[in-house]
């Protein structure tokens, strides 16, 4: 450019200068991240104990023999004389996050070692036993019946998401 084109200078001037700075930045976004440490209030320990106590009640008030230890979508609760509504329903995502919030209540002391395996394999066998699409788990299932629902499709979303969830669940 200085020695041809001169005058194009000042537009590649911020592409040069990013060109020739690319090397020092692609070795600083390299080094470790040192991890920020701090402790936890204890309200804020509480709250958090709070929270994880009253999500495992979801799982465990609703993943029961009855429905193949599988999750249920959601549940909502009956306002003015409505009665209860529990969506049994579930995805893959679902079963993933019933998976790891048993291995969590494990941790958090709400579950013994035994009650661990024997929740976490019942639902595994269950879903050992739902029909799929070349292999892939569909994305929606009755969790009375088994059976899928229609549409019948698989997702790479919630695909993904119980792929990830297994491989933290091995961990």
């Amino acid at each position: 450019i200085l020695v041809w084109r001169r005058d194009a200078l000042a537009v590649a001037a911020p592409f040069l200068l990013l060109w020739a700075g690319a090397p020092a930045l692609a070795y600083r976004l390299s080094l470790p991240v040192r991890p920020r440490v701090r402790a936890l209030r204890d309200d804020e320990r509480a709250r958090l104990r709070q929270t994880a106590r009253a999500t495992w009640r979801y799982f465990e008030t609703f993943v029961t023999e009855a429905d193949g230890w599988l999750p249920p979508d959601n549940f909502q609760e009956g306002e003015g004389g409505e009665a209860d509504r529990v969506a049994r329903r579930t995805s893959p995502t679902n079963i993933g996050m019933t998976l790891l919030s048993t291995m969590a209540a494990h941790d958090l002391g709400y579950l013994t070692t035994e009650r661990l395996l024997y929740r976490l394999d019942a639902t595994l066998r269950t879903v050992e036993g739902l029909e799929r699409y070349q292999g892939h788990l569909l994305n929606w299932y009755d969790t009375s019946s088994r059976a899928p629902l229609l549409p019948r499709y698989v997702s790479t979303v919630d695909s993904g998401n119980l792929g990830g969830y297994l491989i933290a669940l091995a961990q």
